[in-house]
């Protein structure tokens, strides 16, 4: 509980800060409406119902494309640590695309996928795959090859190896992935809804931007940070229980 106290001191440090700049007018309101302000209007659009069929369409497109990386992301990771052929071949590509900005694909996305939900889910699919895909690769090459060794002089061969000792060993790499991936996802959604789209969170604040509602542009922000907020802990939930046998062994786990 007193842990739980302490986590809760930091962000409500900021916003009674934030308010007491924006009640003595240090900053004009404008620019930076008071916390109270934009409670206020986000009061609003949850009453008035307005905010859930943005969160459900941005939701519905983020966990689309994440699944889809992570089914991609971890069958190739997983063939690429397998055989080095593949390696050879999906590695120069990989490391090609890797580096180009997932908004600097968005054009060319619109194109093949025209400006609807394919388009968008293809770019979340950029986002989340590649940290997927390559923290699979280190997980697997990370193994233990004293671990392997020994498998192998208890008989473990083949598809046992695997199901038994490389994958269980890699798993603490592969859900750091995909956990990972759960925020690259909401990073690209509310990026390309700012940018072509007539509904979602992203297109909810651009809209309130363009029209200087700066308290209801926060309160869209505010939205996109519980949303990431709550993916991050479904998140943390899930890998807690995957790898209960590897927290009870690592310092976050004697901490608690």
């Amino acid at each position: 509980m007193r842990m739980d106290a302490r986590k809760l001191m930091s962000p409500l440090g900021v916003l009674i800060l934030w308010e007491i700049v924006a009640r003595l007018n240090w900053v004009d309101p404008f620019f930076l409406p008071a916390p109270s302000a934009v409670w206020g209007e986000l009061q609003k659009m949850v009453v008035s119902g307005e905010v859930f069929p943005h969160i459900g369409v941005s939701l519905a497109r983020a966990v689309s494309g994440y699944l889809l990386a992570a089914v991609v992301g971890l069958a190739l990771g997983l063939l690429i640590a397998w055989s080095t052929l593949v390696e050879q071949i999906f590695d120069p590509i990989i490391e090609l695309i890797r580096p180009i900005s997932t908004f600097a694909l968005v054009p060319i996305m619109f194109v093949w996928f025209g400006i609807g939900d394919g388009s968008k889910v293809a770019i979340i699919f950029k986002a989340c795959f590649f940290p997927i895909v390559i923290n699979t690769i280190a997980g697997i090459k990370g193994v233990d090859a004293g671990l392997i060794r020994a498998a192998r002089s208890l008989g473990a061969h083949g598809l046992q190896l695997w199901t038994k000792v490389l994958i269980p060993s890699a798993l603490p790499m592969i859900v750091t992935g995909m956990r990972i991936s759960t925020a690259m996802s909401m990073l690209a959604i509310v990026g390309v809804e700012m940018l072509a789209s007539d509904t979602g969170i992203g297109f909810l604040v651009i809209d309130a931007q363009r029209v200087f509602a700066t308290d209801r542009m926060f309160a869209g922000i505010v939205v996109i940070s519980l949303m990431g907020f709550g993916l991050d802990r479904l998140a943390r939930r899930i890998q807690g229980r995957m790898l209960s046998w590897h927290l009870e062994t690592t310092l976050a786990g004697a901490r608690g």
